[in-house]
């Protein structure tokens, strides 16, 4: 079925957190992503593209560089593109026309399942890695690598400990002395909203932080679960060279998936373009499955090399 009307654009003043949110619990891909309490932390000012009566909706993240206003995709917000209910055909390429009306750049990433097809845009293929949550833990670790199981056993004779640790700003701080350094586009506003995420979601309940600690209490790594609506997500996580070396972080892991085991949810792996952290989470038995990364540019040179 077809949405009931033609797509319409909503500024931000005009969008109705409530019923936004009430779309997303509606519809057949949701994702806490797309919500207003993410979308209000990652992107204030963000818009819509709405069809219907929420029947299709798609999130516009902008920002501004240059005197331009153009669409970008969060840091901290893996997917997003247009979300739709249960029965109605979603036209992704109809919904990327219309943001490429409003907007002359763009780089985004839709969700797994939107379909991009021949959109006429320059389309990224991305990887994200899923588990399904299906089976009981002893059978979940049968599909555990080799190198998986050697270093949570690994762990397991150095007596690391594991407990919960609800200081967001420790771990954002570990994580920006440590990997952060890796990912220069990431600043110091983005952890200012992260630390915000975390806290909000260890009030409200939707976010679980675990720590891995030395005999001697050291943070050794830190591992954040976010629980979104349909699944478990590897939200966030932070490590020391002294964590790499035990394997604190694949006991972590480990930790989370023997909760969650049996349930008949699908764990998210948050996916990555480094083939290590690719392997480590294949080593898990994760499978692949794609999303795209859309890019749309017309400006002139020599704006149109805008970088995020």
């Amino acid at each position: 079925m077809k949405p009931s009307s033609e797509i319409r654009y909503l500024a931000s003043g005009l969008i109705d957190r409530e019923e936004w949110d009430s779309w997303v619990r509606g519809s057949a891909n949701r994702r806490i992503y797309s919500s207003s309490l993410f979308l209000d932390i990652f992107s204030p000012g963000w818009e819509a593209l709405v069809a219907g009566n929420g029947d299709v909706f798609m999130p516009l993240t902008r920002n501004r560089k240059w005197g331009i206003t153009y669409l970008f995709q969060p840091i901290f917000v893996q997917q997003l593109g247009c979300f739709y209910r249960e029965g109605i055909s979603c036209n992704t390429k109809e919904f990327l026309d219309r943001a490429h009306g409003l907007f002359r750049f763009a780089d985004i990433s839709m969700n797994e399942m939107n379909d991009p097809g021949e959109c006429g845009y320059r389309s990224v293929k991305m990887t994200n890695y899923l588990l399904n949550l299906d089976r009981p833990y002893e059978q979940m670790v049968a599909g555990y690598d080799k190198n998986t199981l050697r270093n949570i056993q690994k762990a397991g004779r150095l007596r690391i400990e594991l407990r919960p640790h609800n200081m967001a700003g420790d771990i954002v701080r570990l994580f920006a002395g440590s990997a952060g350094r890796n990912y220069p586009n990431i600043r110091r506003v983005n952890y200012i909203r992260l630390q915000n995420l975390l806290e909000k979601g260890l009030d409200e309940g939707f976010i679980e932080i675990r720590g891995a600690f030395s005999t001697r209490g050291r943070i050794l790594a830190a591992l954040c679960m976010l629980e979104d609506y349909d699944r478990y997500v590897f939200y966030f996580s932070a490590n020391t060279e002294e964590g790499r070396k035990y394997g604190a972080m694949f006991m972590l892991l480990d930790s989370f998936l023997k909760q969650y085991a049996g349930k008949g949810r699908v764990f998210d792996f948050n996916g990555s373009v480094n083939p290590g952290t690719a392997r480590f989470y294949m080593g898990f038995g994760a499978r692949a499955v794609i999303y795209h990364r859309i890019r749309m540019n017309r400006l002139r040179f020599p704006a149109n090399r805008l970088k995020r």
